[in-house]
């Protein structure tokens, strides 16, 4: 054992030398060599004391994992280190996975598919939203865990997989034997008419399909008879640097600035300009932000903003203004580093101050209102092209500000939303089955006719205390005084 740990701290040693002779080593003086060395030594010797003499075991793992973390803590909030685990589940989020193309929710204890993605291979075998999977490869999968169902459904593309699906008005359960396919993963969850000529797109990631995906709604709307586009960014925490240029381009006229980046290294200069080539009408174009709209969403609304191109509702965004370029290493873990700050084309770094708080408040003060109006009284001004006034330094202050009128919804509906038995989604949906016309109705129709009763309501509340014995008929009637149950069910 005490030969394991001996080889443990001479690799690291070994590891520490040959990486200051191959590259620190050609940025830092002797002196500064020699420090670093002695501190990495001292580091080395350390994680082996802890293995040998800790009273309880610990995995070196973990140790060397959160002493890196450790070591990020003091820069700013959005460096960071992914183990290989963590990589490969925040990647799937922008890049897509091998799979069968669902989300889903556990709903009674089955399954429940809540959408099908365009295309893969749920969606060419008929799946749809509402068909509950109830075996995989001939085994239960009812009473299944919610981390569990990945495992099973997912796999390498080729590879085939069988489900068990229950659909309401079928007499028994069906087989559908399903090859997986690579996903990716939809960024535009809605895009429709909302009346006549006024068109709504929500883009809920910025992901590498984002662009594609933004053409052909555009193109659809556009040929429904689209004159006006309302681009809904809210809750939108970015992604791809790239994809929000390719956004922008179709909304900005050919040859302008839509961000650039800089600094420390000479790399992370970089401009980016819309093309020539004017692929959409110029059409009035409103963007709502909110306190969750967030990098790549801030650089679509910012040059948006700077050229007049738009207008911008809704509520300050949350201001990160920073570009973080990835280190990957051999295991699969990856360090993912802050080397440039973005800029809008009239020259705002819209990232928010982070010195001297901790990384939670840092998270928790850009949904705090009050925060953020004390946070934008030293704020440096610039002038848009058209000569109006903007803020730099704070997220993106809307040229509108939009306030909830509700109130937020009470601890009481919030914990009916996210409690396990969905009561909310089992609910619509045997309402939805006891009231087939609604499932008929067209969307601009729905949104624009459909009213929740009281009678609704009351068949909800009654719904709800039947099935749960812990829920008191008392809260209900505080969320009805407050009339935040109809908020949450609009």
């Amino acid at each position: 054992m005490k030969l394991k740990h001996f080889f443990i701290g001479s690799f690291s040693t070994l590891l520490v030398v040959g990486l200051l002779n191959f590259g620190y080593s050609q940025l830092q003086p002797q002196s500064s060599r020699q420090n670093i060395y002695q501190k990495l030594n001292i580091f080395t010797t350390v994680l082996n004391i802890i293995q040998q003499n800790y009273v309880e075991k610990t995995d070196p793992n973990d140790l060397i994992n959160n002493a890196i973390r450790g070591m990020l803590s003091d820069l700013d909030p959005h460096t960071n280190y992914m183990t290989t685990k963590q990589f490969k589940k925040w990647s799937k989020t922008f890049s897509g996975y091998s799979g069968i193309g669902i989300s889903f929710d556990i709903i009674r204890k089955k399954i429940t598919i809540m959408s099908v993605f365009e295309g893969g291979p749920s969606f060419k075998s008929g799946l749809q939203a509402g068909d509950r999977i109830v075996a995989i490869n001939g085994e239960s999968a009812i009473g299944i865990k919610r981390d569990d169902v990945p495992k099973k459904l997912m796999g390498p593309p080729g590879t085939q997989v069988k489900i068990t699906v229950e659909r309401e008005g079928w007499d028994e359960p069906k087989e559908f034997t399903l090859t997986r396919e690579k996903i990716k993963v939809e960024s535009i969850p809605d895009a429709l008419i909302l009346r006549p000529g006024i068109g709504y797109v929500r883009i809920a990631r910025f992901s590498a399909t984002t662009g594609l995906e933004l053409e052909k709604a555009l193109n659809r709307l556009e040929a429904q008879g689209m004159k006006n586009l309302v681009l809904d960014l809210r809750g939108n925490s970015g992604g791809y640097l790239q994809i929000a240029t390719e956004v922008a381009d179709k909304f900005i006229p050919g040859g302008k600035m839509i961000v650039y980046t800089k600094g420390r290294i000479p790399s992370s200069y970089r401009d980016f300009y819309a093309t020539k080539e004017a692929t959409h009408p110029l059409y009035p174009l409103i963007i709502l932000i909110d306190h969750g709209s967030a990098s790549a969403s801030e650089i679509v609304a910012g040059a948006v903003q700077d050229w007049d191109r738009g207008l911008i509702m809704g509520k300050t965004s949350f201001g990160k203004g920073l570009v973080q370029s990835q280190y990957p290493f051999k295991d699969g873990s990856v360090l993912l580093v802050t080397t440039a700050k973005y800029y809008t084309p009239s020259g705002r770094c819209i990232q928010r101050n982070y010195s001297h708080i901790s990384k939670d408040e840092y998270y928790k003060e850009a949904y705090v209102d009050s925060l953020i109006k004390k946070n934008s009284k030293n704020l440096p001004a610039y002038k848009t092209f058209g000569g109006r006034t903007v803020y730099g330094g704070g997220g993106i202050r809307p040229d509108v500000f939009l306030k909830s009128k509700e109130k937020p919804p009470s601890r009481f509906l919030i914990d009916l939303v996210y409690n396990p038995n969905r009561y909310f989604y089992t609910f619509i949906d045997d309402y939805l089955n006891a009231h087939p016309e609604i499932k008929k109705m067209k969307m601009p129709d729905f949104l624009q006719n459909f009213q929740i009763s009281p009678e609704m309501l009351a068949e909800f509340q009654a719904f709800v205390l039947k099935n749960d014995k812990t829920v008191k008929s008392e809260k209900f009637a505080e969320a009805n005084n407050r009339k935040d149950l109809k908020y949450l069910l609009r």
